[in-house]
């Protein structure tokens, strides 16, 4: 048996494969017992993400990157707000613009646009940006594009509208999906 105070080791037995600037970015995710996913790639630093539209969290090499929702107040077109990541001097945005579009924004500067699809929607999706797109701008850094594909993977690349986030929330709630 082991102490309370051991590590245990994760086994991502998952893998998928995004495109970058430098590089494919290799996802390794598993989503049990606990959702969890690693991004890493030739030069560019290792990203760990628990993903979740609410309670996302991210590592990056190992330090703790605060992530949180920024509240602008309460729009009826989108049921997710602005995601913001701080890395020492750099301020990262995830805006949500529709039900499938998000922006990237380092510094107000947009970064990235990404899309994902319908399928981040369904029932009991661990991992609402695993599917989603990333396109990015001229001029990003390494460091840019793995809290940018991180913060997509743990929150998603846009946001459901008010009426679609009440049906997700019935279903997800009475157990008919």
């Amino acid at each position: 048996m082991s102490s309370p105070t051991q590590r245990r080791k994760v086994r991502l037995s998952q893998h998928q494969t995004a495109e970058s600037p430098f590089g494919p970015i290799q996802i390794d995710y598993d989503r049990w017992p606990s959702v969890v996913a690693r991004l890493h790639g030739a030069g560019i630093p290792v990203v760990t993400v628990v993903p979740g539209r609410e309670h996302g969290a991210m590592t990056l090499n190992g330090h703790h990157v605060p992530a949180k929702e920024r509240a602008s107040g309460w729009d009826p077109r989108r049921k997710a707000r602005t995601r913001t990541a701080l890395l020492g001097d750099r301020t990262y945005e995830l805006r949500p613009v529709s039900l499938r579009r998000a922006e990237l924004r380092r510094n107000g500067v947009l970064i990235a646009e990404a899309r994902g699809g319908l399928r981040s929607y369904s029932p009991g999706r661990s991992i609402p940006g695993l599917g989603a797109r990333v396109a990015w701008s001229h001029g990003v850094d390494p460091t840019d594009v793995a809290v940018g594909q991180a913060m997509v993977l743990a929150f998603g690349a846009g946001a459901p509208g008010a009426v679609l986030g009440a049906l997700l929330f019935w279903v997800d709630n009475t157990g008919t999906g």
